[in-house]
């Protein structure tokens, strides 16, 4: 019990820091892609660091740093030493990490050349290797069971048990196929994104919300026999009703027949 809990608040807090590092503003050149300056109406839309670089030379000449070593807070320095501050500063938007998308959503789509492209990769790393150990470990688990059902003496006890053993290994095949399907296809997609090979930003809303979250839901149903069990008695008693109604139907035509015999007579 004492490891469970351990286990259950090591992965909370790293889940909770995990979602909360891309928000530190000291990590802003990480994980902020371009910064809007509504202020300043030459500069339309979301604007990227590199873009930046034909505004700022213009006006301070060519610097001796590449414009890639500037920091955001650098380049918000110069943006506002271009102009006063008689009304009241200048203020700035920007596209952030959770602001690739009109859904407030992790960011796994990226391009090879978004800052995050190693923050996020790391984390699908993680869940490949994370997959990988849990498929393993479920293989394991598959064998040692195969082993111990042929092992086993015929009679009543065997049965039971090889029936058991035959149970959890469909459940450990069905997990492992459930995650093998919403993960592996989502790093696949991501990979071929990254390398340009395709734009799946239309799809990211889609397979975000509603492909990976399925995993997380069904994996409890697959753990607990509770669903079985409730879908086996309902087909048991749709199987029952079935039969009673054919019985009902064979015993109409039975004194339907012995009817019109007696009328013959």
């Amino acid at each position: 019990y004492v490891v469970l809990v351990s286990i259950f608040f090591i992965t909370a807090g790293l889940s909770i820091a995990i979602a909360v590092t891309p928000t530190l503003s000291h990590l802003e050149d990480v994980f902020v892609n371009a910064l809007y300056v509504p202020d300043i109406n030459f500069l339309r839309g979301f604007v990227t660091k590199k873009s930046f670089k034909h505004t700022l030379t213009s006006y301070y000449g060519k610097t001796r740093l590449p414009i890639a070593s500037y920091s955001w807070k650098s380049i918000k320095l110069l943006i506002e030493g271009m102009f006063t501050n008689n009304h009241e500063g200048i203020s700035y938007k920007i596209l952030d990490f959770y602001g690739n998308d009109p859904v407030c959503l992790f960011k796994f789509f990226v391009s090879s050349g978004d800052p995050q492209t190693i923050y996020s990769w790391s984390l699908l790393g993680l869940n490949f290797l994370c997959f990988g150990i849990i498929s393993l470990s479920y293989a394991a688990v598959f064998f040692i069971t195969s082993v111990s059902s042929s092992s086993l003496s015929q009679g009543a006890t065997g049965n039971l048990v090889r029936n058991r053993n035959s149970r959890l290994q469909q459940k450990i095949s069905i997990i492992i196929l459930t995650d093998f399907l919403c993960w592996v296809p989502f790093i696949i997609i991501s990979f071929l994104h990254t390398i340009g090979t395709i734009d799946a930003s239309p799809w990211y809303a889609l397979l975000s919300i509603l492909i990976l979250p399925i995993n997380s839901v069904i994996n409890p149903l697959l753990y607990d026999d509770t669903v079985g069990k409730i879908l086996s008695k309902i087909f048991r008693r749709n199987k029952q009703d079935a039969n009673v109604e054919t019985e009902i139907n064979d015993n109409r035509m039975q004194t339907t027949e012995l009817t019109l015999d007696i009328a013959r007579e």
